[in-house]
């Protein structure tokens, strides 16, 4: 144990914690003065009508206790709300096209990025004390501060290769859905109708593009426009051929068209696209395999054709 305390360098935990304190202090004085900031009088008044009517149900001992027990992940939120309302709502996006549709999907992510990111330097910290103490003050303090960036951009990694996963999955069964539909409306269904049918068709193969559809039908049940509805329904797959299928929807009601010969057409055309994208595949698959072949199998080709001969005329 002495032995452990003698090689702690006590500029690198100065350094470290005066670090970890200076960035608390900046986050919750700049938390504090943009809450400050953006209240404004009807806020400042709802928030005196909440507290007078706190009073009338609850004391001052259960007003206290509901103040400490306010989330640090809700603080976190209203901040980055108030401050970058842009950045929240893109995240919530992300967050819907990842597959998380929890309220609460932001709270959680930031709470567990900023975990992260403090993880990161914790564990750094007792690595640079135990086993790579004899390090530079100035490598450790690299090794830190890179460990705590790199724990706190992993979550937005994962966010990041899970909705690209997704859409990949949602791209790939999209034309499925439009066959689907071409089916439905030829049997007489309506587009409502059939957008239900389709979310418990393809709840087992594709279960994200059946959940986005029956948030699509719940919105069309609630009064919300089809074009609107759908347009919401391709921003949260994020495809392109959604925004397509909506336009198309929109167009075939507004010009008195048939929807089903619409439908024909556009899941031709998707089913189309889908096998072009399969022979661009296919067709780069010569020049991607070319790299290894020269790589690995082209030296050992070589060394079997040439060896023999070099071999017989050395032993001579």
């Amino acid at each position: 144990m002495n032995e452990i305390f003698s090689q702690i360098d006590p500029v690198l935990i100065i350094s470290i914690f005066g670090t970890l304190l200076l960035f608390g202090i900046i986050y919750f004085g700049t938390q504090t003065f943009t809450t400050k900031r953006n209240r404004g009088d009807i806020q400042k008044r709802l928030d005196i009508d909440a507290k007078f009517e706190k009073r009338e149900g609850t004391d001052k001992k259960t007003q206290k206790n509901q103040s400490v027990r306010k989330s640090p992940s809700k603080k976190t939120t209203d901040f980055y709300a108030t401050s970058d309302p842009k950045a929240t709502r893109k995240l919530q996006l992300s967050l819907i096209q990842a597959g998380f549709l929890d309220p609460s999907a932001v709270q959680r992510f930031l709470a567990i990025r900023f975990a992260m990111g403090l993880a990161g330097l914790a564990i750094s910290v007792v690595l640079m004390i135990t086993v790579y103490s004899d390090y530079s003050l100035v490598k450790q303090l690299m090794i830190v501060l890179f460990s705590g960036v790199f724990g706190y951009i992993l979550p937005s990694l994962y966010l990041r290769r899970r909705i690209g996963e997704l859409v990949i999955e949602n791209r790939s069964g999209f034309p499925d859905v439009m066959d689907l539909m071409v089916v439905a409306a030829e049997a007489g269904l309506t587009t409502e109708a059939s957008i239900e049918r389709i979310a418990k068709e393809i709840s087992t193969t594709y279960p994200s593009l059946s959940t986005q559809l029956n948030v699509a039908a719940l919105e069309i049940r609630a009064g919300r426009a089809m074009d609107q509805a759908l347009r919401s329904l391709g921003e949260r797959l994020g495809l392109d051929e959604v925004q397509g299928f909506a336009t198309m929807i929109q167009q075939s009601k507004e010009l008195g068209t048939s929807v089903s010969d619409a439908l024909r057409v556009y899941s031709d055309e998707m089913r189309h696209k889908r096998m072009m994208k399969a022979e661009e595949k296919a067709y780069a698959l010569p020049a991607k395999m070319s790299i290894p072949v020269t790589v690995f199998i082209l030296p050992i080709v070589v060394g079997v054709a040439v060896v023999p001969t070099v071999i017989r005329l050395m032993t001579g």
